[in-house]
């Protein structure tokens, strides 16, 4: 008798705390839950007041930065370029103009290949519609790893700052040709003298007089 009037305590003290608890559904957490990073939103107020400002400001002669690039990266990079902290890429931003010599699209990462004036070797531009890399985030100091919560959230900002840079010139691309004059504003992100030098435009357009 003694054992069971025991359980029935042991139950009842089980019991009464449950009823000073509010039960709450997985759905109504869900949705009373902060909104998750929205990427493109993020974009889209700084890109106007302060992306495309920053490019058109910071921008130094192509004809400049890609020799200083090949002679010396660390140079180059104390005297044309930006990056967030030691052994990260070097960010360049560039601009040019000249005359387009191939476009290459037999690739989804397609190219254009640029002669520029001083230069011995054709500047390479991304132009899509898959973009390598995130020149266009590391190019700009204001957007930086640790004003966000985690890595993915920095990843996505990444990847709508490229698509924001490639929605401005993308809807011109198909009709450039070989001989077209342009004028580019962009982003080179390079982390030794082995990579590929190219160039994420924010501005391209055709330039013919």
């Amino acid at each position: 008798m003694f054992e069971l009037r025991a359980a029935g305590l042991a139950l009842a003290l089980l019991v009464i705390p449950l009823t000073g608890c509010k039960i709450v559904q997985i759905a109504d957490q869900e949705a009373a839950a902060p909104a998750g990073f929205d990427a493109g939103s993020y974009v889209q107020e700084l890109w106007e007041s302060q992306a495309l400002p920053h490019f058109a400001s910071s921008a130094r002669p192509v004809q400049e930065v890609l020799p200083a690039i090949a002679s010396d990266l660390a140079t180059a990079g104390g005297q044309f370029g930006y990056r967030s902290g030691e052994g990260s890429p070097w960010s360049f931003i560039v601009a040019g103009q000249g005359k387009v010599s191939a476009k290459n699209t037999e690739s989804r990462a397609g190219t254009l290949e640029v002669a520029v004036d001083g230069l011995t070797e054709p500047v390479v531009l991304q132009i899509g519609p898959v973009i390598r890399g995130n020149a266009v985030r590391d190019a700009l100091p204001f957007v930086s790893f640790k004003d966000f919560t985690n890595q993915i959230e920095f990843a996505n900002a990444g990847k709508a700052l490229t698509a924001k840079a490639l929605e401005g010139f993308a809807g011109g691309v198909e009709a450039l040709k070989v001989g077209d004059t342009v004028k580019f504003t962009g982003a080179i992100s390079i982390s030794s003298k082995s990579d590929a030098v190219v160039v994420t435009p924010v501005e391209l357009v055709v330039a013919n007089d």
